[in-house]
């Protein structure tokens, strides 16, 4: 039976619920992959005494494991209080813990009559200490299981904030408070997060989140386009997946902008023609602060200066699980782009420009010369840079067929990876 229109735009707006970009997932059935990380989390909510600390670069889905956990708990006679709270920077340890006790409400009697009222009203006018946290998390009974989640911590800038936390913590394990506690930021390690680790260390389980896998990005895609009661083509899905680099946000957009642009040509088929359509989509609705800080990073009056293609190679260099890559690995794209051998001693100014406030600071710089690593400042730059490249023509098929290392980042035949079989 043929399909009619609104059995189409019905369609699209299933492929909207599906393919979430925004926002963080917060439906464990949408959640895939990241099976190692869920564990962690698993087993510092049901031991006594135990917290969990979860950290790693900006945008590789920390806020949605910690929303969606507790909707994977298995399900009993313990009921489950989960509690998230942002921290900003006009937080410190009294207003994080003020946000959190709002939600958790008490009932008195006075006068015979039964009055309920939350925990943060007997705080109003004095701070909150640690030892008020333990005392008020100790109230949680036997059969609930009380889940704490302080996010984006790495927001506050009160020194203090983040040595009370850890206090906190401390003290919730010493008296084997039933109750677990999350601490959730952007870092690339413990100490960047939380002072004082070191002495919670036995009682918190450092969960790092890394980049996405490619098995996780393909859960995303074929999961998602399965439901939709759609499928792709091996090269529409590979593309998506490493034009994605890891992040969710990207596998998502893609994925749905592809989804898209094969329904409004009225077809169940995602081809690698949609894929293309939806690169141009998503750099037309891409956030407008990183449209500005690419602008501002690669505009020169100086046409030699090359700084588009420089930021690109640096999209494309083979890098650690952290994002960091070095120059030589920066130096290989770039000679393919170009067309000529580029040596370090060429690359090297490029590069000191873009960390510089000038140019947005777009890549950061860490360790010491002859041994400087790289990355970018905002991860969402890297596959914006390589999609930006390929609609202006500045990646070459020459170019594209050299880049091995990015796991055939744009392979001209289809190829099944183990799971697809034939290209259907």
């Amino acid at each position: 039976m043929a399909r009619k229109k609104e059995d189409w735009d019905a369609l699209r707006f299933e492929a909207g619920h599906q393919f979430t970009p925004s926002t963080p997932i917060a439906v464990a059935e949408f959640f895939s992959g990241r099976k190692k990380e869920i564990g962690q989390l698993f087993e510092a909510i049901a031991e006594r005494g135990r917290h969990a600390i979860v950290y790693g670069e900006r945008g590789v889905g920390k806020t949605s494991l910690s929303q969606v956990v507790p909707l994977m708990l298995p399900r009993g006679v313990r009921q489950v209080h989960h509690i998230r709270k942002a921290a900003d920077p006009s937080d410190n340890f009294t207003s994080i813990w003020r946000k959190v006790f709002r939600d958790i409400r008490i009932t008195t009697e006075s006068d015979g009559r039964q009055n309920a009222t939350n925990i943060a009203d007997h705080y109003a006018d004095r701070d909150i200490t640690p030892d008020d946290v333990v005392r008020e998390l100790r109230s949680f009974s036997q059969n609930d299981v009380p889940i704490v989640v302080v996010d984006e911590f790495n927001e506050v800038t009160d020194e203090a904030t983040s040595q009370l936390m850890a206090n906190t913590i401390k003290g919730l394990s010493d008296d084997g408070v039933n109750a677990t506690v999350v601490v959730v930021g952007m870092a690339d390690n413990v100490t960047q997060l939380i002072a004082g680790h070191k002495s919670i260390s036995r009682c918190c389980e450092e969960v790092l989140m890394p980049r996405m896998n490619q098995e996780e990005l393909r859960d995303v895609i074929e999961s998602r386009v399965a439901r939709l009661g759609m499928d792709i083509e091996g090269n529409a899905k590979w593309k998506i997946i490493n034009l994605s680099k890891g992040l969710p946000t990207f596998v998502h957009g893609l994925g749905k902008f592809s989804c898209y642009a094969a329904i409004d040509r009225r077809r169940l088929r995602i081809v690698e023609g949609d894929t293309d359509r939806a690169i141009d989509t998503l750099l037309e609705s891409s956030q407008q602060s990183l449209k500005q800080a690419f602008e501002k990073a690669v505009k020169s009056n100086q046409p030699s200066a090359k700084f588009r293609e420089v930021l690109t190679a640096c999209a494309l260099a083979k890098a650690d699980e952290s994002g960091f890559f070095t120059q030589t690995a920066v130096r290989g794209p770039l000679s393919q782009m170009l067309g000529r051998n580029i040596e370090i001693g060429h690359l090297r100014p490029q590069l000191h420009e873009l960390i510089e406030g000038k140019r947005g600071k777009v890549i950061q710089r860490v360790g010491e010369e002859r041994g400087y690593r790289y990355r970018f400042s905002d991860p969402a730059m890297q596959p914006y840079v390589i999609m930006a490249g390929i609609k202006a023509g500045i990646l070459t098929d020459a170019a594209k067929s050299a880049l091995a290392v990015q796991s055939d980042l744009f392979a001209n035949v289809p190829r099944d990876h183990g799971r697809d079989g034939q290209n259907k």
